[in-house]
């Protein structure tokens, strides 16, 4: 059963205290711990210190210095060497401490900056396959001997590829790209609302008017579902200027065994609302990269749609509104009295739809499907 308690800002908090005290690491070790101490804020990453993590990966397969240079060793023998638990012969059983300092290290060896475009900046933390919860409890639970703790150590195969990092950063910058531009829009149907209509004005207030207005929906709904849209994308990109944004997965859903714990792992993604966590986090799941034949969106559209959507949820409070089904694209977001601007508003998908038509990402095909009345 997942402990939904156990979320990424949990185990960063706790990775980082296990750091604090850099005397408890091997000498030669002790200046790089340092630099990771000041890497971990108490908001997030410091994406001024982002060096420090290829420090990091590099050292670790570097033993201690000598008059001839450092020898080459394996990740796992660098990372026990830094917290003083290995042994040659693997029969040395780490104390609980070092086998915390070692998860810390683990962690942050699978931290990456994904993207740097002028404040915006993106985490990706991808853990290896072999990992079933977060290393400190995974470590803690699979580690009984030296041999195993090795194993977890030097795993390397990671749940996200390159090439899906890749993918994962055009969709950060996308996703920015379609709040500014649906801004540009928001800040047009405003004045037109107010009665300074201009030719971008009227095209603005019908946009706005396409995804959130149903006939019911009156001049003083409008003007508050454009002021509401407008104060929701400025937090999303005020958030994303901080630079302390984290993608990763859910890791204890690796070994879902309920069938609402697969729901989530099969998702394409899922964040706490409201920033519930403490930490600007959302969550990247197995569905996410696949191809939905029944989808409105594919590829790189579908992915900066997914995330557009999960940030509205952390950021805006927005909800998958429920009327008839959870109220995705792929269903119909178009509003009607069946699911009115009142619902509209509060939906993350006809958030994302919304912000993709803006910024004149959508087909007309792709508008018209996801607009359908149901």
């Amino acid at each position: 059963m997942v402990d939904w308690n156990k979320t990424f800002k949990a185990e960063y908090d706790y990775a980082r205290s296990w750091l604090k005290s850099d005397q408890r690491f091997a000498r030669h070790w002790q200046p790089l711990v340092r630099d990771l101490q000041r890497l971990m804020s108490d908001d997030g990453f410091d994406a001024g210190r982002a060096s420090v993590l290829s420090d990091l990966r590099k050292k670790s397969t570097q033993g201690e210095g000598s008059l001839l240079g450092h020898k080459k060793v394996t990740p796992d023998r660098g990372l026990l060497e830094a917290v003083g638990a290995w042994s040659d012969d693997g029969a040395g059983l780490p104390d609980d401490t070092q086998k915390m300092r070692a998860a810390a290290l683990k962690l942050l060896s699978h931290t990456y900056l994904l993207n740097r475009s002028g404040s915006r900046k993106v985490w990706i933390v991808s853990m290896p396959n072999d990992f079933v919860a977060w290393p400190s409890d995974d470590i803690n639970a699979r580690s009984p001997t030296q041999i195993a703790l090795r194993i977890l150590l030097r795993s390397s195969e990671e749940v996200f590829s390159q090439e899906q990092k890749k993918y994962l950063a055009v969709s950060t910058q996308q996703a920015m790209a379609w709040c500014q531009k649906a801004g540009i829009v928001l800040a047009s149907a405003a004045k037109a609302a107010s009665g300074k209509a201009g030719g971008k004005g009227v095209d603005a207030i019908n946009l706005v008017k396409r995804w959130f207005a149903d006939p019911a929906t009156s001049v003083v709904d409008l003007q508050a579902y454009i002021d509401r849209l407008s104060i929701g994308l400025k937090a999303i990109i005020a958030m994303l200027n901080r630079g302390h944004f984290v993608l990763t997965d859910w890791i204890p859903l690796r070994t879902a065994s309920t069938q609402d714990e697969i729901n989530f792992l099969m998702s394409e993604a899922f964040t706490f609302p409201s920033r519930g966590e403490g930490m600007d986090t959302v969550y990247i799941e197995r569905s996410f990269f696949t191809h939905d034949a029944g989808g409105v969106v594919h590829g790189q559209k579908n992915w900066t749609r997914v995330l557009v959507h999960e940030l509205t949820h952390l950021v805006c409070g927005t909800e998958d509104v429920n009327i008839g089904r959870a109220r995705y694209a792929h269903y119909g977001i178009g509003p009607h009295a069946g699911f009115p601007g009142s619902a509209a508003i509060r939906n993350a998908d006809s958030w994302a739809f919304f912000l993709a038509d803006c910024a004149g990402a959508l087909t007309d095909g792709e508008r018209n499907h996801a607009l359908k009345i149901i």
